[in-house]
């Protein structure tokens, strides 16, 4: 009887262990960026607001493109048969990628942020 018990309870807690780590892949693999969205969009039009399906599919536009950005990035690596990534892999990755004013502008802000980071330290 006893290892009946105890065969049902290790059961329990593995599949207790499985739920657990299916919750972390999916944290993991989906990113969610309605909080920046909502403070570029605060910027911009101080007195709109967005919809939670509004903020889904930004959030899956932009892991879309980051997901491309990243790919063409490896892709380039594989191209120049480089190891390590750099700021000027995933420059070009942008300019690939991107229409003409839009990269330039993504790159621009880009190069912006890393600055003001560097400064912070």
């Amino acid at each position: 009887m006893t290892k009946a018990v105890r065969s049902n309870e290790s059961q329990k807690l593995n599949s207790n262990q499985e739920k657990k780590k299916k919750k972390k892949k999916k944290l993991l693999l989906s990113r969610n960026y309605s909080l920046y969205t909502h403070r570029v969009l605060k910027e911009v039009i101080p007195n709109q607001g967005l919809t939670y399906k509004t903020t889904e599919i930004m959030n899956s536009m932009i892991n879309n493109i980051l997901e491309r950005i990243a790919e063409e990035a490896g892709n380039l690596l594989c191209y120049k048969r480089h190891l390590t990534l750099g700021h000027q892999d995933i420059q070009m990755a942008v300019y690939r990628l991107l229409p003409d004013e839009l990269a330039k502008h993504a790159v621009a802000f880009g190069t912006r942020a890393v600055t003001t980071y560097n400064d912070s330290k």
